[in-house]
């Protein structure tokens, strides 16, 4: 190792403790009020992502493999019901279902899905030691701001690597540590030994369809949590892992300021997204300017009248063209797919990606006449995700509408009951008290504050 490389990694390690003493320290009445509320809504909006996904087949089989050998009932796999296993296998099956619908938030300045890599574990842990629910929105807090503190400090060389392999076991390993009260000491051991077991989630399976991709956040909570259990054993990492793995291993380009700059003064929280779109977020403003378009493409016809579908849109979109894609979640990453389910559908939500449109003669057909192509010039934050789409129909009249930012993001947000919107539709069938309690969780009262949430569990899932 170079003088300078060494230099590097004294200055990640010394960031990492930093950003891990800062996270122990912080209680619960040191977080903005604002804050905590939005962690809960994050919390509502994740549990409806995952009670969502509970009948697609896949997730269905691996919940009843995993509760069929069910030992200690400790906590909860969100499927209807109330059965229970591990916590560590709560986590695994929660996870599992957590991303599937494509519906889990996101945060918007690097790609790095907080809640997702926080939150199943978190849960499992949560409910297993009857974590009060004040504490636990304390822990989601510090553990999104961790994660996403870690993400921003490296720039990947190449756009090879898909986030939920990078940082999944990070963000658990941090949302348990702090939800058993560790030190900061404590707490970056473990999280830098969760560093050295991320996995190397290959970005392009996500095109691809390639159904593996969606357990990745799954194997991070299983190796995020492992590695908390092992730093109480004494089986720790290092600070400097981050360096080793992040920079040394993947060839990210560090900046070690990020990690512990302007601590308390915002929050990564508030850069957070909401998703309404049940698909990849970098199609998500194409989707939104199809939706305002259909009304005018039926106003001049039928579907059957038109000739083509241009997509002007920015470089992380370019790469998600897949006129046949075979699995839901091929679709999910396929502007092909979105654009034709849109125009179709009327929706972007999860029924646009749904299994069965995968062979929908009408979807089917329009998919090939897709075309995609980059926006310029390139536009800056918070416009550098835009589209543009344009309809040709086949009398020689062409639509056009565009989107320079979907809404959902923090410069367009939804209104905050849009979680609790979302937890009715998704999980509200399977858990019909889950939506009332989370609108008293989320008005962050004082009783609620205090009850721990191996009992909330218990009350919204009877």
């Amino acid at each position: 190792m170079s003088a300078d490389e060494a230099k590097v990694r004294e200055a990640v390690a010394l960031g990492v403790r930093e950003l891990a003493d800062w996270a122990a320290g912080v209680t619960q009445n040191d977080i903005p009020p604002a804050i905590l509320g939005r962690a809960a809504r994050v919390l509502a909006d994740d549990m409806a992502a995952i009670v969502g996904a509970r009948d697609e087949p896949e997730v269905a089989r691996f919940h009843e493999r995993t509760l069929a050998r069910a030992a200690l009932p400790e906590a909860t796999v969100f499927r209807g019901g109330t059965r229970r296993c591990d916590r560590i296998g709560a986590a695994v099956a929660n996870a599992v279902a957590a991303d599937w619908l494509e519906l889990d938030e996101g945060y918007r300045p690097t790609p790095c899905h907080g809640g997702l890599y926080v939150l199943p574990a978190l849960m499992a842990e949560a409910e297993a030691i009857d974590l009060p629910f004040g504490e636990m929105l304390r822990a989601l807090v510090l553990g999104y701001e961790m994660v996403t503190r870690i993400a921003r400090t490296w720039t990947p060389q190449a756009m090879t690597m898909q986030s939920h392999g990078r940082y999944a076991a990070v963000g658990a390993a941090a949302g348990v540590a702090l939800a058993r009260g560790k030190t900061g000491a404590e707490i970056a051991e473990a999280i830098g030994a969760a560093a050295t077991l991320i996995g190397p989630s290959p970005r392009n399976h996500l095109a691809a369809g390639i159904l593996v991709r969606n357990v990745w956040p799954a194997a991070g909570a299983w190796s995020g949590m492992m590695a908390v259990d092992w730093a109480e054993c004494g089986i720790v990492g290092v600070p400097g892992a981050f360096h080793d793995v992040y920079g040394t291993v993947l060839g990210g380009r560090a900046h070690p300021e990020r990690l512990a700059a302007g601590l308390g003064q915002s929050w990564a929280l508030q850069d957070g997204y909401t998703k309404i779109y049940a698909c990849c977020q970098h199609l998500h403003s194409a989707v939104e300017a199809a939706i305002g378009l259909r009304d005018q493409v039926l106003a001049h016809g039928t579907l059957d009248n038109i000739a083509s579908i241009a997509v002007e849109t920015h470089a992380l979109a370019l790469p998600l063209i897949n006129p046949a894609p075979h699995t839901t979640l091929a679709a999910k990453f396929s502007m092909s797919h979105a654009m034709a389910a849109v125009l179709v559908t009327g929706s972007g939500g999860a029924e646009a990606f749904a299994a069965t449109t995968l062979a929908l003669p009408a979807i089917a057909s329009l998919r090939p006449h897709v075309s995609v192509t980059r926006w310029a010039p390139e536009l800056p934050p918070p416009n550098d995700r835009p589209a543009r789409v344009t309809v040709a129909l086949r009398d020689g009249r062409t639509l056009a509408a565009e989107c320079l930012s979907a809404q959902g993001g923090p410069d367009r947000p939804l209104p905050p009951e849009t979680a609790l919107l979302k937890l009715a539709a998704l999980a509200g069938p399977a858990y019909p008290r889950m939506p009332q309690v989370f609108g008293e969780l989320t008005a962050l009262g004082s009783p609620r504050m205090a009850q721990g949430w191996k009992q909330i569990v218990a009350e919204m899932t009877q």
